[in-house]
């Protein structure tokens, strides 16, 4: 595998050597742009390879009696086949990406949009429209090998091809009902609003997201999922005296049939006022205690009301507006064409040219937002402790969702740093323990 990608990126080095001892806005952005896509390429290796070399560590005693060798085996085989496929796909990707760039693709596309569309807007909608469809048809046969063969070997895969076909259509669907619109607007806004236009494309943008995390787990979501209130009395009847005693407001409790797509195992809750619903994947409800069940939702219900979803909100709105600004000024400069082989400059070439040249501000962004992700996963343990004061039920569902997902339960540390929104499970139980003891919550001898 090492040399398949070794051979790869070698060849993806050439391109560099083009970058030393040119000046130029043209070529800075050319190699700031280069430089970034290499660099997240050899972070995401160098992280990979250290946590594959990793694997075959003896099983934790802590999971003595949830794991046994033929479980724990399995774990770690699922961790070397997901790390040799994303590191294959990767490698890929930047290949196709490099390609694109080198043979003009920005430029060809255009060509093919201007040829097909009259007005910048129509042109626009054409030249993104088909880049997601061929971005899609590129990555399908990574999802068909992805789900029906990787999944399926390890017993998670649970999803039809009619179902997967469904899938994908309904995604495109989707793109095309909403996302084309949305950039059709954005289009329109830099086209004829004039110098405030990226302040009114963000209050645009503001409005819509903010809509769709209202209307999404009513009109959307169903879509792939059936949603139907849960049956199960006992659990209903421990969620409402849990919500009530933490005054967690929502507007009803559902079953996910998640098991029509994977084995794998969730709980989470979306929407806001008359539309927050309390999901329960339906494979967790089967396999987990009602106390473990509680323990998992009473960490999703701190998320909420530690704010951490509404202040996700916030810090995505800031960076759209951050964004749309600093976009601004660069809509209508030439190098940034150039550096891409465009010879027409264009609103919407603009607006896709300019993600790639924003992209070492995401590359950092992506880190930190990582760590803050792991910090909030840790203060949501902290708050089912609290309140439902059952830290070894959450200790339990935990380890029992491990299992079930077939987690690494060893994750090398640069991999965790790089790429872990949630902290590793041993962490969480060290913490979760720690934390019920100092509230006088001793665990079990």
């Amino acid at each position: 595998m090492l040399d398949i990608v070794m051979l790869g990126f070698n060849s993806m080095l050439s391109p560099v050597s083009s970058c030393v001892s040119e000046v130029g806005e043209e070529r800075i952005i050319y190699c700031v742009v280069l430089g970034t896509l290499l660099l997240d390429y050899v972070l995401t290796l160098t992280s990979s390879l250290l946590n594959y070399n990793a694997l075959g560590a003896a099983m934790p005693l802590e999971f003595s009696g949830v794991y046994d060798a033929t479980a724990y085996a399995s774990s770690q085989a699922y961790t070397r086949a997901k790390t040799r496929f994303s590191l294959v796909h990767t490698t890929f990707d930047l290949a196709v990406m490099l390609a694109f760039w080198h043979l003009d693709g920005f430029d060809l596309l255009d060509g093919v949009a201007r040829s097909t569309a009259d007005g910048e807007i129509a042109r626009g909608v054409v030249y993104l429209g088909v880049m997601v469809l061929v971005s899609t048809l590129i990555d399908l046969p990574w999802s068909v090998y992805s789900t029906f063969v990787i999944e399926e070997r390890f017993g998670f895969n649970k999803t039809t091809a009619r179902t997967f076909v469904l899938d994908r259509i309904k995604g495109l669907l989707l793109t095309a009902a909403i996302g084309l619109p949305i950039a059709a607007a954005m289009f329109a806004f830099f086209l004829h609003a004039g110098p405030r236009a990226w302040l009114y494309c963000w209050g645009f943008l503001a409005t819509t997201q903010i809509f769709l995390v209202f209307v999404a787990p009513v009109w959307i979501m169903p879509l792939f999922n059936e949603f139907k209130p849960l049956e199960n009395q006992a659990i209903t009847s421990a969620i409402q005296a849990y919500a009530e005693g933490v005054g967690f407001r929502y507007g009803g409790i559902y079953e996910i049939d998640g098991s029509r797509r994977s084995s794998h195992s969730n709980a989470f809750f979306t929407g806001f006022g008359a539309t927050k619903r309390i999901a329960l994947f339906d494979t967790l409800v089967e396999k987990t205690s009602v106390t473990e069940l509680l323990a998992i939702l009473a960490h999703e219900v701190g998320h909420e009301k530690l704010g951490h979803i509404r202040w996700s909100i916030v810090f995505q709105l800031a960076y759209t507006f951050a964004l749309l600004y600093i976009m601004s000024l660069f809509l209508s400069y030439p190098p940034l064409f150039a550096a891409f082989g465009v010879a027409s400059p264009s609103v919407y070439v603009g607006l896709i040219l300019f993600q790639l040249l924003f992209s070492p501000v995401d590359t950092l962004l992506q880190v930190v937002l990582t760590m803050r992700s792991r910090a909030n996963e840790f203060a949501a343990d902290r708050y089912s402790v609290e309140t439902y004061r059952q830290p070894e039920a959450l200790v339990s569902g935990l380890k029992h969702l491990s299992k079930d997902n077939l987690d690494n339960l060893t994750p090398h540390p640069l991999h965790v740093f790089l790429s872990y929104s949630h902290p590793p499970v041993l962490a969480r139980i060290a913490a979760i323990r720690a934390h019920g003891a100092a509230r006088g919550l001793q665990p079990p001898n």
